[in-house]
């Protein structure tokens, strides 16, 4: 019988797992190894529930809001002053709205995935990089939903300006000196009227806010 898993296999699921919960969650698959089957289904079954819950724990609803209306709004602005028969298409709105979507989930992974013990003053601005350049991924693979350069060039400036002047000012959870993780007055405010709504609820709101302004423009 098998020791424990190899090298490799514990290898792959530790560049899989956030790096705040890595030794602990690899310790625990170590001693209730049985086998490779079974090492494998657990870091399966594992894996995407770390994510999961190390995204709670580092994405601020309300700041994830204000990015996310922040590029929204910028790609907008930088469509009515390059491309403004944009604006009226049918699709429009969606296809503005596509890489502030796609970006704000890939700033969300990266601060999942962000070292908490490592911290430097420009770390907040590295997962707005990241996500930024999943939009351009995103834009290379579906040339459907894709933008004009100059639309997507500038709105990404603007975004990201904008988005790196919020995260300044209000870094992610994990990224806050301890004895300021408590949350400020402002944050109480916004947060008080809606309770009892998910935090995973919120983006798929601002979706479905967006493509109803773009069917009513349509």
């Amino acid at each position: 019988m098998e020791s424990g898993p190899t090298k490799v296999a514990e290898t792959i699921a530790g560049w899989l797992l956030p790096p705040a919960c890595r030794e602990e969650i690899l310790g625990d698959m170590r001693e209730r190894y049985r086998s490779g089957p079974d090492y494998f289904f657990e870091a399966l079954h594992l894996i995407p529930s770390m994510v999961y819950s190390r995204i709670c724990r580092t994405t601020d609803p309300v700041v994830a809001l204000m990015e996310g209306l922040s590029m929204f709004t910028a790609f907008v602005i930088a469509a009515r002053c390059f491309d403004a028969v944009l604006i009226f298409a049918r699709d429009g709105y969606a296809r503005l709205a596509l890489p502030a979507v796609v970006a704000l989930a890939g700033m969300s992974l990266a601060d999942a995935y962000s070292d908490p013990r490592r911290r430097w003053p420009l770390k907040p601005l590295l997962a707005p990089a990241l996500g930024f350049a999943a939009a351009y991924v995103q834009q290379s693979m579906y040339r459907r939903w894709s933008l004009p350069a100059n639309v997507m060039g500038w709105g990404t400036v603007v975004s990201y300006m904008l988005v790196s002047t919020i995260r300044l000012l209000f870094p992610p959870p994990a990224e806050r000196p301890q004895a300021a993780r408590i949350p400020a007055s402002w944050q109480k405010l916004e947060l008080a009227p809606l309770p009892r709504i998910p935090k995973s609820l919120l983006v798929p709101i601002l979706l479905a806010v967006i493509l109803y302004l773009a069917v009513l423009r349509g």
